[in-house]
């Protein structure tokens, strides 16, 4: 068994920048340049309703996805994933991302760090058995992605997630996984969501139905607005079916006999994601034909302030200091309260302070104001931009990968007969 532990790090602590060989592919860069408090999430995976909250001992749990570029694939074989099993399986691709993707697709782990991923304080021998039944589950299943060619023929592809794993106890307790070729093919080609790990823990141990849904959205291209069926939409003749699962599906809410209380669940969820992540403005109402609800997402590029509901004594001290002891009135005062809700009251103190002779203290403070916030929206606007590019560029080149991966197995099997 030793000889299968040979392990160039024992935790999912991230490498050095400088342990990047010139062959790894440009997302480890990437994925190493946001920091370590980063995970790297295959995109399809983090968008396929395939982790439950909770587990269920049905294992027929045929799921059917539209989401893999584009193309569907459908779970038909396994044990229920729950959403501690996508965490685990998360920190698994990160390390692989990190560690510059290595042909051999193995992932060193330690327990320790398995358990406190999965939400455990302490490790002890409950913890690894819960452990090695999450790594069960992920090996157990297996998907079919589907390629239908101009003659009529079909390529059909077989995958999982996990070809292997092994843990042991010596060491303190460690392991490793194998990613199937599939998987490590994906994240090789960038299919990658870059969620932000203390983020997604504090949604999760506040609600799990919450933290499912945060990493959703995360993976979605939301931009200035996007809206979402909670049920899946009856079908329209003429019309073809959406590509995009549920809000229900998503969560495996599969209530149907209780919509209303189903509704009730994703507000409770929306509420706990705007309380940890103040970049989101998240609501749910009824659709237009009766029975439907539709959930409409904002998503800010950055978190926002809180803002002020009183003026610091140490800003009136600067303002009368400008103004030879007058005070604000009441109108500069909600102009003042506002201001502080993008300005910090150390930065409204130094332009005070260096108001040049002759020049309305008040006056200069809000032209400052105004030139920063011109600036800082060019920059977010460049930013987006930049964001939408990549997201496309993502898409474009994980849709070509994947039909290549199918082309490839078509291939293989024409030769072969």
């Amino acid at each position: 068994m030793s000889a299968h532990l040979h392990m160039q790090q024992s935790s999912f602590s991230p490498p050095l920048m400088n342990n990047l060989s010139p062959a790894s592919p440009p997302i480890s860069a990437t994925l190493l340049s946001k920091g370590k408090h980063t995970i790297g999430h295959e995109t399809n995976l983090c968008r396929a309703p395939i982790w439950h909250t909770r587990p269920h001992s049905n294992d027929d749990d045929t799921v059917v996805s539209p989401v893999l570029f584009g193309h569907p694939f459908r779970k038909v074989e396994g044990h229920c994933l729950t959403t501690t099993d996508q965490r685990l399986f998360a920190q698994l691709t990160t390390t692989y991302v990190r560690s510059g993707c290595p042909d051999s697709r193995q992932v060193p782990f330690s327990l320790g760090d398995a358990a406190t991923t999965m939400g455990h304080d302490v490790l002890g021998g409950r913890q690894r058995s819960l452990i090695r039944s999450s790594l069960g589950r992920l090996r157990s299943v297996t998907f079919e992605s589907a390629m239908r060619h101009p003659d009529g023929n079909q390529t059909v592809l077989g995958w999982g997630l996990i070809d292997g794993y092994l843990v042991t106890t010596r060491g303190g307790g460690k392991g490793w996984v194998k990613l199937s070729e599939t998987v490590a093919h994906l994240l090789r080609e960038g299919s990658v969501t870059f969620l932000h790990a203390p983020t997604w823990e504090a949604i999760c141990a506040d609600d799990e139905v919450a933290g499912r849904l945060w990493s959703f959205l995360e993976s979605e291209n939301i931009g200035s607005g996007w809206r979402y069926s909670l049920f899946t939409p009856d079908p329209t003749p003429g019309k073809a079916p959406s590509s995009m699962p549920s809000i229900a599906q998503v969560l495996q809410l599969n209530w149907t006999s209780r919509p209303r209380r189903v509704a009730q669940r994703v507000r409770e969820a929306c509420l706990a994601i705007e309380r940890h992540d103040r970049r989101y403005r998240l609501s749910l109402a009824p659709g237009s034909q009766a029975g439907t609800w539709v959930l409409t997402c904002m998503r800010n590029q950055t978190k926002r302030r809180d803002s002020a509901t009183t003026i610091p004594q140490v800003l009136i001290q600067a303002w009368r200091q400008a103004y030879r002891s007058h005070l604000p009135s009441p109108r500069q005062r909600s102009v003042l309260i506002e201001l502080l809700s993008r300005r910090s009251v150390e930065w409204i103190v130094a332009s005070l302070d260096e108001v040049p002779d002759g020049t309305d203290p008040f006056g200069y403070v809000l032209e400052l104001d105004r030139t920063l916030s011109a600036r800082d929206l060019h920059a977010a606007k460049v930013a987006e931009a930049r964001w939408e590019e990549e997201k496309q560029r993502e898409s474009t080149t994980g849709e070509q990968s994947i039909l290549e991966l199918l082309g490839s197995v078509a291939k293989r099997f024409g030769q072969s007969e």
